[in-house]
């Protein structure tokens, strides 16, 4: 009988933590731009987020904070690098990433953060390409072609220009820091149910 009363009284409450959490999930004010700061594209709050998500959140808005870092480092070095002498194109390469790798970062952040506070459905697609952007995050942290400066060129900088290969460890180090979070969020956002 104990069992029942503490079965049935557990059940209810589910119930009613469910029932708040979809009343929280139609409260939000999707049209209320105020993130990023300055320019004001989405809706983001943090505090509208499921407490066993927050975590998943942040780790998806510090990956997209990591991405930006990473890309203006990499101009930097590369300006650094092609003023030694190195190919200039490289810095021409940096400037793709910058405009092609914080758009696709941010939104995936955004697709997750909305598809963990009111759609899971839109989980979906965040699922694949953010597989799709881990492999390729690992990949460039390796190879140095194009204007990424993987582990396999740091030997060559650390013996010719240090502070090129110091800048590069940074940025292979912070590839690998995203694909943590990256794989941290999806890990956790799998098993929500579209």
């Amino acid at each position: 009988m104990a069992s029942y009363v503490a079965n049935s009284v557990l059940n209810d409450s589910l119930r009613q933590m469910k029932s708040n959490q979809k009343d929280s999930k139609q409260n939000v004010d999707w049209d209320d731009f105020n993130y990023p700061p300055l320019i004001k594209v989405i809706h983001y709050n943090i505090d509208e987020v499921q407490p066993e998500y927050r975590l998943v959140v942040r780790s998806l808005w510090l990956s997209s904070i990591l991405i930006v870092t990473y890309t203006l480092l990499n101009i930097i070095d590369n300006c650094i690098q092609a003023g030694y002498g190195l190919d200039g194109i490289r810095i021409l390469y940096s400037f793709m990433f910058l405009f092609s790798f914080n758009p696709i970062q941010f939104f995936i952040f955004y697709r997750g953060y909305k598809g963990v506070v009111s759609d899971p459905y839109l989980l979906v697609l965040y699922k694949w390409v953010q597989i799709l952007l881990m492999m390729c995050w690992i990949t460039f942290s390796i190879v140095g072609i194009l204007g990424f400066n993987g582990f396999i060129l740091l030997p060559f900088f650390f013996d010719f220009l240090p502070f090129c290969g110091v800048l590069a460890l940074f940025e292979d180090i912070i590839l690998l820091f995203i694909v943590f979070l990256s794989g941290f969020a999806l890990f956790r956002i799998w098993n929500i149910k579209e």
